[in-house]
């Protein structure tokens, strides 16, 4: 709004071509501001509040969230390609076999 406002006192009132992109100023303002009264601020992407919640679900995300891993890809042999199995045991994250808490 600076901007507009900084315009409006240094355009010549009496030239038109300046009136005119004045006036298109106002209108893309206006317009801009319709669109974003309705917007939700927690919405967007770089508030605290976000990146605050996406930490904490890369951080479960990480540790399996709590649960022990159930399924893996299993190579038979060591020349073998990599199989989606469930596993016998459960396991946690590093591998270490799964204790109930």
């Amino acid at each position: 709004m600076d901007t507009l406002e900084g315009f409006e006192r240094r355009a010549n009132p009496g030239d038109r071509e300046q009136q005119e992109l004045l006036s298109e100023m106002r209108g893309h303002l206006r317009k801009m501001q319709e669109s974003t009264r309705d917007q939700d601020p927690r919405l967007s992407f770089s508030t605290p509040e976000f990146k605050e919640a996406q930490r904490a679900f890369t951080d479960g995300f990480k540790r399996n969230f709590g649960r022990p891993v159930e399924w893996g890809m299993v190579k038979e042999f060591p020349w073998s390609t990599p199989v989606l199995r469930k596993l016998e045991q459960p396991v946690d994250v590093k591998g270490q076999p799964w204790q109930a808490k």
